[in-house]
């Protein structure tokens, strides 16, 4: 899935995407709707984007599993 006026998916695109397994901190805050600021201070204080969304460190990126996000938005898997 891609959006057809820009080369970047939607948030909405992300998470009804059955490739993708994985998403930055970023990424997740966005589809949240809250600031990276506030999803960074969460990760930090908890190890945790939001209840059962852990954050994994690679490097120096954060990233999130898109079947947690899924789990807590309850949102089925896409396939």
């Amino acid at each position: 899935m891609t959006n057809q006026t820009n080369s970047r998916p939607t948030p909405a695109e992300l998470l009804d995407d059955p490739a993708i397994v994985t998403i930055s901190l970023s990424q997740a805050c966005q589809i949240l709707g809250i600031s990276k600021s506030t999803g960074h201070q969460a990760y930090k204080t908890t190890g945790f984007l939001a209840d059962g969304v852990p954050v994994q460190r690679v490097g120096k990126r954060c990233i999130i599993s898109i079947f947690h996000l899924r789990a807590f938005l309850g949102k089925p898997d896409p396939r």
